[in-house]
């Protein structure tokens, strides 16, 4: 029984990548929609954005908890090891494809060519090399780089900071503002920071991942 415990620590992590990643598409593009005097819709937005931060810090800790099970269990298998990146790669390519999808009308819109090609580089290396190692022989090809987990863990922080730094900036730092004045100037001015801040981070994550696919797919030198 306690073997099965890492495998359903993948898959809970897996279930939960596209459940993150509707409600992220849900709060970032109702608060870019100024437009939106419902004040009901509003909270949902809210909400919404509170719900996937919660939810993606869970299925952020499976990935950590299901290697400690598995060897804690001896519970290592062939499944595992090929369920396990398939959903890290889902936990953190359909986040961010909802969180650059819904930046056309979001917080980030003036940075949204740089946001949607740093997402494009990140999802299209992660599903090219998916693609290669299911079609290797054994189903699981090479095994992933040291660089390559933390590309991963990186990727992590990134979808967290977003969700968290949301959830912040809505339930401590934005009542705050509400007084207007330089509480108001204050605010906008962090959130602007915060904006670009997390951007460069984004693109910093894009760069490493780049590389570690580069480095997958580079011809092996002649000895």
């Amino acid at each position: 029984m306690l073997k099965h415990i890492p495998n359903a620590l993948t898959l809970t992590r897996l279930i939960l990548a596209p459940v993150i990643a509707w409600l992220s598409w849900e709060g970032v593009y109702i608060s870019g929609h100024w437009e939106v005097t419902d004040s009901a819709t509003y909270h949902w937005g809210d909400t919404s954005l509170t719900i996937a931060a919660f939810l993606f810090v869970i299925a952020a800790l499976t990935d950590l908890f299901d290697g400690m099970a598995a060897r804690a269990f001896n519970a290592q298998s062939k499944f595992g090891r090929i369920i396990d990146p398939i959903a890290d790669k889902a936990l953190v390519g359909l986040p961010l494809i909802a969180i650059a999808s819904a930046q056309w009308h979001g917080l980030l819109f003036p940075y949204v060519p740089v946001v949607t090609f740093a997402v494009a580089v990140i999802v299209v290396r992660d599903v090219t090399m998916t693609w290669i190692r299911l079609s290797s022989a054994d189903g699981e090809g090479a095994r992933v780089s040291s660089l390559a987990k933390i590309k991963t863990a990186l990727e992590l922080v990134v979808i967290g900071a977003y969700l968290i730094c949301a959830v912040v900036l809505i339930y401590i730092i934005g009542p705050v503002s509400e007084a207007g004045g330089d509480a108001r100037y204050a605010f906008e001015s962090f959130r602007r920071f915060l904006s670009e801040a997390w951007v460069g981070l984004l693109v910093v994550t894009a760069a490493l991942s780049a590389y570690t696919g580069w480095q997958y797919l580079r011809p092996a030198k002649k000895s």
